[in-house]
């Protein structure tokens, strides 16, 4: 578990790496700051509020990227999923 900061600081990054993913030369480290993110979302998952179906909805959108080839689709669901992390999780500072 992460602190919120901690946690803003990871899910800006992911915002950045997704933006990133398809015109990356070094898949492997925008890959490995998603799965940075996808471990902050999900290690700080708790059982209700906003803060965490953002969380979950992040956990889900970049699961799916790392685990298949990475379409326009999953790219812009991730990207949507990341946005709202990082408004729930300032409006938690």
């Amino acid at each position: 578990m992460v602190s919120i900061n901690e946690e803003l600081k990871v899910a800006k990054a992911a915002k950045a790496a997704i933006k990133a993913l398809l015109t990356a030369k070094s898949k492997p480290a925008v890959l490995a700051t998603l799965k940075d993110a996808y471990r902050a979302a999900v290690l700080n998952l708790s059982t209700r509020g906003t803060l965490n179906e953002a969380r979950r909805k992040v956990g889900i959108a970049l699961s799916n990227i790392r685990h298949g080839p990475p379409t326009k689709e999953k790219i812009d669901e991730a990207n949507s999923a990341i946005e709202a992390w990082i408004t729930e999780l300032e409006r938690s500072l």
